[in-house]
């Protein structure tokens, strides 16, 4: 379903709500965002499994009560590590590269566990059922090469993510298996 039919009010059932990205920020102040902070705060509140991706995690940031900004240290874009903290330290490595595609950042919401991070900043928290990544381990070479052409960015970067596609595969499986069935 697109963000743009989301209504809060109207939700059609569901057990797992799943949120990926987009070039926009949260602060913004696009309708369909709000609406969609609505519903991820009513999942939430509901009990129900969210995923949050990059924007996404974003999103599920300010809808428990977290400020979503523009990093002060710069963007974030290609390769590069995150430390992992304990229990997502116990499913992948302590450290793990991903793929960075952002400029904004986020403050943990009140109650939630700071799961990894970069050396600018927070990347994976948790709250209850819901959990929030700030990296992309779902994309391909094909994928990040249209962020690029549409984007801007380098192309060789394109090949250092074609080189890690089953790497990047392997770990988001285990997040989400960790994630799904923890």
């Amino acid at each position: 379903m697109q963000a743009q039919n989301l209504r809060a009010n109207r939700l059609p059932h569901f057990d797992t709500l799943i949120i990926m990205g987009g070039p926009m920020g949260v602060y913004e102040g696009h309708p369909f965002l709000r609406e969609e902070v609505e519903v991820v705060k009513r999942a939430v509140r509901e009990g129900k499994k969210v995923l949050g991706v990059c924007l996404g995690g974003q999103v599920l940031s300010a809808s428990l009560g977290g400020e979503v900004r523009k990093g002060t240290f710069g963007q974030e874009v290609g390769i590069g590590s995150v430390k992992l903290l304990p229990p997502l330290s116990q499913v992948l490595e302590e450290e793990v590269e991903v793929l960075h595609w952002h400029g904004d950042t986020f403050t943990l919401p009140q109650g939630a566990s700071l799961l990894g991070y970069s050396p600018k900043y927070f990347q994976a928290f948790r709250v209850g059922r819901a959990l929030g990544l700030q990296f992309h381990l779902e994309v391909d070479a094909e994928m990040v090469g249209k962020w690029v052409e549409i984007y801007g960015g380098s192309k060789s970067l394109v090949e250092q993510v074609r080189e890690r596609e089953g790497e990047f595969r392997e770990a988001m499986a285990k997040i989400l298996e960790w994630w799904i069935n923890p």
